[in-house]
């Protein structure tokens, strides 16, 4: 296994730009032989493969990447290696449409910051088809200066800190429970192995800003089969860490980029893994029953 990416969003996810096709053949001009698409709460990317436009050899792991609960707070799973038309299925009944679902957070949001009487710049109204609900949420607070003080007290920078904060800390007064949409672990732990896939616990180290990484490790681990251990990291250390953890609990490991095919998310590149983590992935690859091999146009093994 030359190099792996098992963390890829499609135009299926709000913010990804690029389709299955074009993404795989993407991966391919980059020496990328094993993928998978992880597109948020759905698996409807795999809809749109047509192994005849892929123009290489490749293996394309069925993925998603599932928004749950644990112990009151979201974390993201990277699902792998199911069977695509049952959680498929499943997806659809629990996540609803991204638009559905992203209309619905929005709304909690508002009356939140009408609670706390935060003043909101509206001259953009919210599109759920194009943004995120937090990202827009973020947008209005951030525009009236007045709410920088609000902004400042919590350590808020961007977006992505917005969203933490709101989904995983009770006591940010702009927390929203988000049972209202997300399922909890055990929901879909049921659902992803009684159709004989793997759950692994994304990106471990963007989660709460105060709380120590191995702690997010232990109160995860016993839902997961294994961990992401990279996802655009700082340094090879957090990557050695997740890995060390990872050997120390008989869990399993993936990579990713978290490819987007945007300007902020646009590298095929998986850092710092060595032929010994390579290894480690392959092994549990390899047995998955999950996947699409594909050789060549003339011959697709489908499996």
């Amino acid at each position: 296994m030359k190099n792996i990416n098992l963390h890829i969003h499609s135009d299926e996810s709000l913010d990804g730009k690029q389709n299955i096709v074009e993404i795989a053949n993407e991966c391919i001009q980059n020496e990328v032989d094993c993928m998978s698409i992880t597109d948020h709460d759905n698996c409807d990317a795999y809809l749109k493969l047509d192994p005849d436009k892929i123009t290489g050899e490749i293996t394309i792991i069925y993925g998603m990447e599932a928004d749950v609960i644990i112990d009151g707070k979201t974390y993201d799973i990277l699902c792998y290696g199911f069977e695509l038309s049952k959680v498929r299925e499943w997806a659809k009944k629990q996540y609803g449409t991204i638009e559905e679902s992203q209309r619905k957070i929005y709304e909690e949001l508002i009356k939140k910051c009408h609670y706390l009487n935060l003043n909101l710049d509206t001259k953009e109204p919210y599109d759920a088809t194009k943004e995120f609900a937090h990202a827009a949420v973020f947008r209005m607070l951030k525009s009236i200066q007045k709410n920088n003080s609000f902004l400042e007290k919590y350590k808020i920078q961007n977006y992505n800190d917005f969203y933490r904060m709101s989904t995983m800390d009770k006591t940010f007064p702009l927390y929203v429970d988000m049972s209202i949409i997300w399922p909890n672990i055990e929901k879909l732990k049921k659902i992803i192995h009684e159709n004989g896939g793997k759950l692994f616990l994304a990106h471990p180290y963007k989660y709460e800003k105060s709380t120590d990484v191995e702690s997010i490790l232990n109160r995860c681990r016993k839902y997961i089969d294994g961990i992401e251990i990279s996802n655009n990291p700082k340094n090879k250390e957090e990557v050695q860490m997740l890995y060390t953890y990872a050997k120390e609990h008989n869990l399993l490991i993936c990579a990713g980029s978290d490819y987007h095919g945007t300007k902020n998310h646009g590298t095929m590149v998986t850092e710092y893994l060595t032929d010994e983590m390579k290894e480690h992935i392959k092994d549990w690859v390899d047995n998955l029953s999950g996947k699409i091999n594909i050789r060549n146009k003339e011959n697709n093994n489908i499996k």
